[in-house]
């Protein structure tokens, strides 16, 4: 196995290993959180803030991991209908215009984070500063958009390394 497909292999071991322990740890504290509201007459305030913030980093985390492997949402109704040569294109373009847009909600949050870093706001139970909450929108957004240009770039100037596989 050559040294690139190990290195690839083991950044999908990582970024697998932590969404699933992320999503367990979510789990886990939910539980946790009802069993001592419900039992003890206790509630965790800084559960309320957390999980809302895991859960921001969760999905675009996993967002990302499923653009990597094609395993996102896709409609392909019209992309279905063609064959060969042209489905490839198609894919290619549904793909960089993806990228357009997940470049442009790296602008956006990007925007969201400087303004919160720059006013200094922190979360009520946890007082953390929320620009550290938001920062998974703009850098997971980011790697999806450059691997959909990625998918998009290997669609148009590379399809025979894709022959073998389904397009997505």
């Amino acid at each position: 196995m050559s040294r690139m497909k190990e290195v690839s292999k083991f950044i999908d071991r990582v970024e697998n290993t932590i969404l699933v322990w992320t999503i367990l740890g979510l789990a886990f504290l939910g539980f946790v959180q009802v069993i001592t509201r419900y039992f003890f007459d206790y509630s965790f305030t800084w559960y309320e803030e957390l999980g809302p913030y895991l859960g921001v980093f969760i999905t675009f985390f996993g967002a990302s991991i499923a653009v990597k492997s094609s395993n996102h949402f896709v409609m392909d109704f019209f992309v279905r209908k063609l064959k060969g040569r042209k489905q490839q294109l198609l894919c290619g373009f549904a793909a960089f215009v993806s990228a357009v847009f997940c470049f442009l909600v790296v602008w956006s949050s990007w925007k969201m984070v400087a303004r919160s870093y720059d006013y200094g706001n922190t979360s009520a139970a946890m007082h953390i500063p929320t620009y550290i909450a938001y920062l998974p929108i703009p850098f997971f957004s980011l790697l999806m958009g450059m691997r959909f240009i990625a998918r998009g770039f290997s669609l148009w100037f590379l399809p025979h390394l894709l022959e073998d596989k389904k397009i997505k």
